[in-house]
């Protein structure tokens, strides 16, 4: 995944427990990574540098909405189980692995 699907996959991810009514914001949902990547310290399963260098203040992050597009975009891949990133990324892929997988 590039860095720009990683963006939405990751808003997607962490925003799971809000879709799901378990809470109005994801700072009230203590169990996933958010927390953690919040308050910005690792805890047993999250080492939180990684997203936070790359995206910085996590709240902020998740206050973007995704738009139904990315949304869609991101479920159909999860579906099928086909690499999310732009036909660039993919083609290296493809070369790196020696498969299409690209849908035909």
């Amino acid at each position: 995944m590039d860095k720009t699907h990683l963006y939405v996959a990751a808003r997607y991810v962490e925003l799971n427990p809000v879709r799901a009514n378990l809470v109005k914001k994801q700072q009230e949902y203590r169990c996933g990574s958010a927390f953690a990547h919040i308050a910005g310290r690792d805890d047993r399963l999250v080492h939180v540098a990684p997203l936070l260098e790359m995206f910085g203040e996590w709240g902020d992050f998740l206050s973007r909405s995704l738009s139904d597009d990315e949304v869609e975009e991101f479920r159909c891949h999860e579906r099928t189980g086909r690499p999310l990133g732009t036909n660039r990324f993919i083609a290296r892929l493809e070369n790196v692995l020696g498969r299409m997988l690209n849908k035909q």
